[in-house]
């Protein structure tokens, strides 16, 4: 387990509903940074926040995401309009996360004076798995979420079966260890009471989730490892994932590095440039489209929601260009997977070869700056 995933720590808490500390952003994170010490780019926090700066994301950094049953709940609009969370504001999730959190438990009444609220999770990545990952192009974060997620299914399906669970979470890079904070709700969709036992007593009743939740971390570091072992076998699995184009990271390039491959103009450095603005542009394109597919689903829902029936040809119409723009999201999400695959490569050899990590165009950018100088 030290050289994967760990599951260290689990806290029950019946005073209050805490979102803010899923949120690597709030003010509370802030206090306690200016606390610790500058969060500056010198400091040893400034430095922690920058290991990530290559492949986390504005969906994954200082964000809370829904989970369970609750990722339905947070949805619609006060219009009746449905939004994914992803279009929300960071605010406006954790408002509806909340709102719906306690709208939820207050329908179930309870026996205890002093009710479970919450359930405080911490899923951790070690640090040699964690640059592992990094040296294949896997983004850790995506991985992290993805395994939370299914063992969160695996945990609902053990212990609730036939029920579902409800969560938030929010990943955090502040620390020497990717990390995700998780509140799980102690109520079920259909009200029963959800535990996280860590008794190791046989006569206690209770279930012991947490050495279950251990057990699923293994199995899937485990498999993870497996696949790292093998070039060949990691490029089929990511290819072959629903999520290829997310998993996968491009390494950004800083002022400092465009305006050093500008100012060189090689064949290579052109070639760099245009694959990583073919990235940026490729990942609006596919935003966008998701926007246009989430706008139609709108449109037509409030058309249903007003009686607004259309004609039968019209609604078949509508449901094959539905599907075309569905085949053509997944078809730009899979260019955009093969150019992040080759531009990982030419960066790649970029570096060793100039230097670019190093700086090596430092002397360029440098002369450019004495020329900006010279002309003011």
């Amino acid at each position: 387990m030290k050289n994967g995933m760990i599951f260290p720590f689990k806290k029950t808490w019946r005073s209050r509903l805490d979102l803010e500390y899923l949120d690597e952003n709030s003010d509370r994170k802030h206090s306690l940074r200016r606390y610790y010490g500058d969060p500056s780019e010198q400091s040893a926090v400034g430095k922690k926040l920058k290991q990530f700066a290559d492949y986390a994301s504005k969906e994954t950094l200082g964000q809370v995401h829904a989970g369970g049953f609750f990722h339905h709940q947070i949805l619609t609009n006060m219009d009746g309009t449905r939004s994914a969370p992803s279009l929300l504001s960071n605010a406006e999730r954790k408002r509806r996360i909340s709102t719906a959190w306690f709208n939820h438990i207050h329908k179930f009444a309870s026996s205890s004076e002093n009710p479970v609220i919450q359930h405080r999770l911490v899923f951790s990545m070690s640090k040699p798995f964690h640059d592992k990952l990094v040296d294949a192009g896997i983004n850790p974060d995506r991985v992290l979420q993805v395994t939370m997620k299914k063992i969160m299914r695996k945990f609902a399906e053990r212990f609730h079966p036939h029920d579902a669970i409800g969560y938030a979470y929010g990943i955090h890079h502040d620390t020497d260890h990717l990390h995700v904070h998780v509140a799980l709700c102690p109520r079920t969709a259909k009200g029963a009471y959800v535990g996280c036992s860590m008794s190791r007593s046989t006569t206690s009743g209770n279930k012991n989730q947490m050495a279950f939740l251990m057990r699923c971390f293994e199995q899937e570091n485990e498999r993870w490892s497996h696949t790292l072992d093998s070039s060949d076998k990691l490029q089929e699995q990511l290819s072959k994932r629903y999520d290829s184009e997310k998993i996968l990271f491009a390494p950004r390039l800083n002022n400092a590095h465009l305006q050093a491959l500008r100012s060189t103009q090689t064949a290579e450095a052109i070639r760099l440039q245009q694959s990583y603005q073919s990235i940026r542009n490729l990942e609006a394109a596919i935003a966008a489209k998701r926007q246009f597919l989430t706008t139609k689903r709108n449109t037509n829902y409030i058309s249903r929601l007003l009686g607004q029936r259309k004609p039968k040809l019209t609604r078949t119409v509508e449901k094959l260009a539905a599907e075309v723009d569905r085949r053509s999201l997944r078809e730009m999400q899979k260019l955009l997977f093969k150019i992040k695959r080759e531009y990982r490569a030419a960066h790649k050899r970029y570096s060793q070869t100039h230097g670019f990590h190093s700086y090596g165009h430092r002397s360029s950018i440098k002369h450019n700056q004495r020329q900006q100088g010279h002309s003011i």
